[in-house]
């Protein structure tokens, strides 16, 4: 017995966006290799990180998503922590002092805007709970370190990402009720 197994054929657009991303993705290898290369040659200051950075971001936000977590909440937050990894990345190659104050600002708008996306329209985002808390967790975790080593004059931001965490944690507990433990059992498997 002989079994053909049929896809539906890909459209013309399909196909041709297909190419297009493939080539994209051959030109940005090709500019992962040169760029240090040239950084190394011309000396100076390593700017080829951010580039690496740019392409990174670039590749996995827009040219190839994620195909099981791509919803809004999940690519908003690696949208957001690429961002910070960026903004660290340049304060550590070009000019040093200003992440430690404009970071915890940038988490607290993203806190913000994950909260917003999670709150319209819950019943739908529930299943989203998980990087959600995972970024709450991270902001806590990160807020919490900053203010045990930072200096005192720069630990102002952090402390109010933290209190947002806190809050935001809080929040979901109340507004999902019971719903908030079934879905750490369903995530989790715990009995």
């Amino acid at each position: 017995m002989k079994v053909n197994i049929t896809y539906p054929a890909l459209g013309k657009r399909r196909q041709v966006k297909r190419k297009l991303i493939r080539a994209a993705g051959w030109l940005m290898l090709l500019a992962a290799f040169v760029c240090p290369g040239v950084n190394l040659a011309v000396g100076g200051k390593a700017w080829s990180l951010i580039v690496l950075m740019g392409l990174y971001m670039l590749w996995t936000l827009a040219l190839s998503p994620d195909l099981v977590e791509y919803n809004r909440i999940s690519q908003f937050i690696r949208l957001l922590l690429s961002s910070c990894v960026m903004l660290v990345i340049i304060e550590l190659v070009i000019v040093p002092g200003w992440a430690a104050v404009v970071v915890p600002i940038v988490g607290f708008g993203g806190l913000i805007v994950c909260a917003a996306l999670f709150f319209s329209d819950m019943e739908r985002q529930r299943q989203n709970m998980l990087p959600m808390l995972s970024l709450i967790f991270l902001s806590a975790l990160g807020s919490a370190a900053g203010l045990l080593w930072l200096k005192p004059e720069i630990r102002w931001p952090l402390a109010v990402m933290g209190l947002l965490s806190l809050a935001l944690l809080i929040a979901c507990a109340a507004a999902l009720g019971r719903g908030f433990l079934i879905e750490f059992q369903k995530r989790f498997h715990i009995k």
